[in-house]
């Protein structure tokens, strides 16, 4: 009792300023963050659950904190702000994942303004098309602003101690939740290891919630990633051939025989060039680097083989090709692209992981074999390092005339500065390239207007990234669907699929028209032709691309199998059957094999397909595909091809090899490692490239 009489207020009503709040907001925030894994994922773990909760909960209190420690009109304001705001970015990440398949980072939101620019028109398209999942973000702010005056009553106080009290138990929770993390130690690709040691969006979302997420993003950004303690043990060992790869070697200058199958032995020496890790390492004074030369200096250099330099001399043109997929093709409204994807060399097994960026991600790791950095534009920041290995550079030296052309604007995604710096001559939309303006632009029409500009060159190596098979997949939005909807009208799928496979019928032309031009110039037979896909057509839903299948897709592997075509016009009716696993990372040093360039194998992070390298496809959320069976992060489950019981110390380590191989690859890319290396070296003399 006071002097007046009064009982004291209970202990639920001297909290209740700070925990009305903290509870609607801890509501708010779990109910959101569940709301997105159902919707992105279509599924959700205990886990997941459990441990998102927990991680919800100092940012609950936090939040309450704010909304509750201020004046009772502030904090009502306060209120539907922050649940406003919390809806607001995690809404924003439901509808990015769902547009783009990853989910949207603090470095994507600096250059938002670009994006916005050339795309703003079709991101209001998806958000008015994802009307359901907003609607169900904008349902608890609009309760925040109904029930404002409950939450947020009058005539109690936190006061100061109450208000530092709230502040201690939230960073409690905080520490216990991290503390529980890390007892989670068990399965190859525990919580602990997603936790502290990878930086895979998706895993963290799906274990911890986009908040937590977010967070880490904001550490990695700040500290960087501390990669695997390497195995510097390993000797590199001489190349292996597996048993069953005995072909015949196709006679000098002429093309393998039809149906044979790709020879790694090892020839004579390794792709290697003459750097002193042994020196770097003792004189390193960078713990990062010294790790990072430690690592390096491990790794099996891939040798040379019977394929290298088999197409040395010949002219080059290197297509990433916007959104393809090997079911876009069809012997009959095909039959450019389905004759060469089943002519030269054919891979039974390639892959087109998507990363994050999608379109410059996957440009990125098709043109340097190395892995992109979460979180950021890599193609763009690696415009500033020296990049000695891109193929723009190699023929270049080799005396080529280099270029790269793109039917979209010059500048998106920083291409005005990493395409110069590959060493291309670059041409786009509004710098040296001019198209009909029609969204998406055509790849025929820029396929007859480049050619003409290199066909003449002695010798050429061209890059080229097109854009006609980019989504939206609708004849109202993409010009190309409506262009050739009457070819596709009557086939037995949704209008959206429909739509897809018109829209890479302008591929299939603009392919045709390049060939054409190559025969009429006397250049088709001195030419070698390499395609594959920045991404599979995400455009589409993953029910709508099952209907290509034929069943339901498997969305963590079967999804991404696509089609690399490799073809010369002189293996015209020849195949080189190739059924090694293998992905857009390896692309370009299967090149440099084939074209006998110079390079170090142990500094790409991708390898020569045709060598007998162990395969490793790797995909964005660590999960991957090697010799002996498949990987699933999501699941932390490794199911071996031949059906036994893997063995789990041998998945931990190559799931610590593809960590390692993502950190550094990073590496290569925040400290313009083949600069460093390769001055060191004596190599270079410091020059920009």
């Amino acid at each position: 009792m006071d002097n007046n009489g009064n009982s004291p207020p209970s202990l639920w009503l001297q909290w209740k300023r700070l925990s009305l709040p903290s509870l609607f907001l801890l509501g708010v925030i779990y109910y959101e963050e569940l709301f997105l894994k159902l919707y992105c994922f279509r599924s959700l773990t205990a886990e997941g659950a459990f441990f998102t909760f927990l991680f919800t909960l100092p940012a609950a209190l936090l939040l309450g904190l704010l909304c509750g420690g201020v004046a009772p009109r502030r904090g009502r304001i306060l209120l539907v702000l922050c649940t406003g705001l919390v809806s607001l970015w995690i809404g924003a990440q439901l509808v990015y994942y769902h547009l783009f398949k990853a989910f949207l980072t603090i470095f994507s939101l600096t250059k938002m303004a670009m994006v916005a620019q050339s795309f703003g028109e079709m991101a209001v398209g998806n958000v008015l098309a994802s009307w359901f999942p907003i609607l169900m973000m904008v349902i608890p702010t609009v309760l925040a602003w109904l029930f404002r005056n409950r939450l947020i009553p009058d005539g109690l106080d936190a006061g100061p101690g109450r208000r530092l009290r709230w502040a201690a138990m939230a960073a409690a929770v905080q520490l216990i939740s991290m503390g529980l993390v890390l007892l989670c130690g068990g399965g190859v690709l525990s919580l602990r290891y997603i936790y502290y040691r990878t930086a895979t969006p998706e895993l963290e979302v799906q274990n911890f919630g986009v908040f937590t997420q977010t967070q880490l993003e904001l550490s990695r950004v700040l500290f960087g990633i501390k990669p695997d303690s390497p195995d510097v043990s390993a000797e590199p060992e001489p190349d292996k051939a597996p048993p069953d790869l005995e072909p015949t070697l196709p006679p000098e200058d002429a093309p393998p025989p039809e149906g044979s199958v790709f020879r790694p032995e090892a020839v004579s020496g390794y792709h290697t060039l003459p750097i002193d890790f042994d020196t770097l390492i003792a004189n390193e004074e960078d713990e990062g680097l010294k790790a990072a030369h430690q690592w390096f200096s491990q790794r099996r250099p891939t040798p040379e083989n019977l394929w290298t330099g088999y197409f040395e001399g010949k002219n080059l043109i290197w297509i990433v090709a916007e959104g393809f997929s090997t079911l876009a093709m069809d012997p009959q409204r095909t039959p450019t692209l389905w004759k060469l994807s089943h002519q030269g060399f054919v891979f039974d097994n390639f892959y087109t992981p998507l990363w994050g960026v999608s379109t410059s991600d996957g440009e990125y790791v098709t043109t340097t074999g190395l892995i992109p950095k979460s979180g950021v534009w890599s193609y763009s920041l690696s415009s500033e390092n020296y990049m000695p290995f891109a193929l723009g550079n190699q023929f270049r030296k080799a005396g080529y005339s280099t270029f790269a052309f793109h039917d979209y604007l010059y500048n998106y995604y920083d291409r005005d500065k990493s395409h110069p710096n590959m060493g291309y001559d670059y041409y786009a939309l509004g710098q040296g390239l001019e198209l009909e303006e029609v969204w998406p632009p055509s790849d025929l029409e820029m396929m007859e207007k480049i050619v003409p500009m290199f066909i003449q060159e002695d010798k050429f190596m061209v890059y080229c990234l097109t854009v006609s098979g980019h989504l939206n997949y609708t004849r109202a939005s993409n010009a190309m669907s409506a262009r050739h909807w009457d070819q596709v009208a009557g086939l037995p799928y949704s209008e959206e699929v429909r739509c897809y496979l018109a829209c890479q019928l302008e591929l299939e032309y603009a392919i045709e028209s390049l060939l054409d031009q190559l025969d009429e110039a006397g250049k088709l037979k001195d030419t070698v032709i390499v395609l594959s896909a920045d991404h599979y057509p995400y455009g589409l839903t993953d029910e709508q691309y099952s209907e290509l299948f034929g069943h339901t897709a498997d969305p963590v592997f079967e999804i991404f199998q696509n089609t690399l075509i490799l073809w010369s016009g002189d293996m015209e009716g020849a195949s080189v059957q190739v059924d090694k696993y293998c992905s857009s990372l390896d692309v370009m040093p299967t090149l440099s094999n084939l074209f006998g360039l110079d390079y170090d194998s142990r500094l790409i992070i991708g390898s020569d397909i045709l060598s007998g390298e162990e395969p490793l496809v790797i995909f964005a959320n660590y999960s991957f595909i090697n010799q002996d069976g498949c990987y699933n992060s999501i699941l932390d489950q490794f199911i071996r091809w031949d059906g036994q019981e893997p063995d789990l110390a041998e998945v931990a380590q190559m799931v610590a090899e593809v960590q390692n191989r993502v950190a550094y690859s990073a590496t290569i890319l925040d400290t313009d490692y083949y600069r460093l290396v390769l001055e060191r070296a004596g190599m270079i003399a410091g020059e920009r490239n």
